[in-house]
């Protein structure tokens, strides 16, 4: 009887040990607190034990029993990024932002193959963005502001095909951005504002192709020339943001058709001509078209922007009497006219038909 039951006994224990050998929490919770002692041990990443789960810990997310996530946003860490965390072959998403992480880009993450987002922002960062960040393929997010990066915006972000977040806004890029963006064809998001060390440069017409491009947010980035008329084609844009640049020309009279579009800041430019009158974008929430040398009156069609809560044009050289039609917009709070050359009296209705606060 007692080898008989030692026999069970072995095959009754076996299959547990080799689970427990090859169970992938074991060793990615190794991988994860090697992790922890390469990046200081911050107090911050307490629950990170040797008697824990990893797919318990508050930063980390797991799927199908294998770490796919690790959220170290405003964790005070101050360390580079070991080459340790490419070991987690699973892992997607990897949050590192508002920390103080220094040195230059990390291209030990080249190794993490499957990774798809990537939030390096606010940050210590310095020197390029380098010009084989392709090789990450499988990227579709990607959070770089707020950092220092300096030197030029590579071409070979045009070659990560699957991106629809591409975030480059507050750096100390020095050179150019490349004209290779404009073939993210699933990009959604595209902000680099703040850049206003960039060489002064005209916004590529091969932008006009990001059929699915959202928001668009060029503030401050020494924009020159005029707004290409491929901006027509924006038929998702939602937010259009290009303030205080340098832009010249006349605003492109399909900015005003598309469909899609709430927010509209071309403020403090040099735009000149008439707003176009065929205002047919009526989703608009807030147009700033302040700051500028436009003339002519403003457009009746106006009117029309039954959502539309604030209507900046202060500061140009617009004339004649303001319509009738923009005292029925019935959600307007904020109208700001002054520093123009406009005449005749004020629509009677004007604060009748809305909450009006500023005017």
């Amino acid at each position: 009887m007692p080898l008989p039951f030692l026999n069970i006994l072995l095959l009754i224990s076996l299959p547990f040990q080799v689970i427990s050998q090859n169970d992938p929490t074991t060793e990615e919770r190794s991988i994860l607190l090697k992790l922890k002692q390469q990046l200081g041990s911050p107090s911050s990443l307490q629950s990170w034990n040797s008697t824990s789960s990893p797919c318990d810990w508050p930063e980390i997310v797991c799927s199908g029993n294998s770490v796919t996530k690790i959220l170290l946003r405003s964790k005070n860490i101050t360390q580079k990024i070991p080459a340790t965390i490419c070991d987690l072959k699973n892992l997607t998403t990897l949050d590192l932002g508002d920390n103080f992480i220094p040195g230059e880009f990390p291209r030990e993450l080249y190794n993490c193959t499957k990774l798809q987002a990537l939030d390096l922002s606010s940050n210590y960062f310095v020197g390029p963005i380098p010009d084989d960040i392709d090789r990450i393929s499988g990227l579709q997010f990607i959070d770089f502001g707020s950092n220092n990066f300096s030197g030029d915006i590579p071409p070979a972000i045009g070659r990560l095909s699957e991106l629809q977040v591409l975030q480059l806004y507050q750096n100390e890029f020095n050179g150019t951005f490349p004209k290779e963006i404009g073939d993210l064809s699933n990009l959604q998001i595209l902000g680099l504002a703040y850049n206003d060390k960039f060489v002064p440069a005209n916004i590529p017409v091969e932008f006009g192709k990001l059929k699915n491009l959202k928001t668009l947010w060029f503030t401050e980035a020494n924009l020159i020339g005029e707004i290409p008329d491929s901006f027509n084609n924006l038929s998702s844009l939602e937010i259009l943001d290009l303030s205080r640049n340098h832009l010249e020309g006349k605003i492109p009279s399909g900015v005003f058709t598309i469909k899609n579009l709430k927010q509209l800041y071309l403020f403090n430019n040099k735009l000149s001509g008439e707003i176009p009158s065929t205002v047919e974008t009526l989703n608009l929430v807030e147009i700033d078209l302040s700051m500028n040398n436009l003339t002519g009156s403003v457009p009746k069609d106006f009117g029309k922007l039954q959502n539309l809560q604030l209507l900046n044009l202060f500061s140009n050289q617009l004339s004649g009497e303001l319509p009738s039609s923009i005292g029925l917009i019935r959600n307007l709070t904020g109208f700001r006219v002054f520093y123009n050359n406009l005449s005749g009296i004020l629509p009677p209705e004007l604060g009748l038909h809305s909450k009006l606060e500023a005017i």
